[in-house]
């Protein structure tokens, strides 16, 4: 388990307990060499997460914390091809910054943003944002207090599942599209273990460079809802997270709910657990 990140506000007299580094691998090397690059350093004082396209790491900039972001670009062919042609992801994570924290979607906004080239990853963009102070992702929380075990049993986790499907419902409402909504882009502030127990705690957006200012009907409802579930829990009865989900998202709102349940999305994420509605 990692130890929580309890501070004060960042000065030079006060230092940071530094987490265990997880393995070293071939998408944290990226992540390591993208900071050496861009800070000089690869210090890390906490990995929020590596991925195929990326990382996410808790850094000390000009003397405060900061999250600084490595967007490698080359994982998937959409988003290489629409990088090559000039799409980026770095540019529109400031602008969906700007755009939710103005619709009042909480966010670690973004600061600083740039490109790096790798020798694995020549386009590839980075950015810095603002850290809340005690702030651990949802991925990372649902990991210490329930290892093992993907579906939320943890009372914290369950609340805090709930509050994730809440969040997204007002991201779809003030009119943004996520596209890649899942706990290890939420992050949890504070996250000690006060705050956890009484629930006096906030979500806030991470990672933006996937979202979209547009109209968002019953299917980009559905997407985002889907990638958060598929991420998020594994249970026998899939249907009846679902059911629980979209009682969460849309409470008391049979409408919202049917035609959310009612797109191919949610049907295809029901034939690939196994599991159907009753008349479906």
């Amino acid at each position: 388990m990692q130890p929580t990140i309890t501070e004060a506000p960042v000065t030079p007299e006060h230092s940071v307990s530094v987490p265990a580094r997880p393995p070293a691998g071939p998408k944290l090397e990226s992540l390591k060499r993208a900071s050496q690059k861009v800070l000089g350093h690869d210090d890390f004082l906490d990995i929020f997460q590596v991925s195929r396209r990326g990382g996410l790491a808790l850094i000390r900039h000009h003397g405060e914390l900061k999250v600084f972001k490595f967007i490698g670009c080359r994982a998937d062919w959409k988003k290489r091809w629409a990088r090559l042609i000039g799409w980026n992801p770095a540019r529109r994570a400031v602008n969906m910054s700007r755009a939710l924290s103005d619709a009042g979607i909480s966010v670690c906004e973004v600061e600083d943003h740039g490109t790096v080239s790798l020798t694995d990853a020549p386009k590839a963009v980075w950015t810095i944002s603002r850290y809340v102070e005690n702030g651990r992702t949802l991925r990372q929380l649902k990991e210490e207090l329930q290892p093992g075990r993907r579906s939320p049993q943890h009372a914290v986790i369950e609340r805090l599942f709930a509050d994730g499907m809440r969040l997204l419902r007002r991201i779809h409402d003030a009119g943004f599209e996520h596209r890649d909504y899942h706990a290890g882009n939420l992050l949890v502030t504070p996250a000690d273990e006060p705050c956890l127990e009484r629930g006096d705690c906030e979500l806030r957006l991470v990672d933006l460079e996937t979202v979209m200012q547009r109209g968002v009907g019953n299917l980009r409802r559905a997407r985002d809802v889907r990638r958060y579930l598929e991420n998020f829990v594994e249970p026998e009865d899939y249907a009846a997270v679902i059911d629980r989900a979209l009682e969460y998202y849309a409470p008391g709102d049979a409408v919202q709910q049917s035609g959310i349940r009612s797109t191919r999305r949610m049907q295809g994420l029901l034939r690939k657990k196994g599991a159907r509605w009753d008349g479906a």
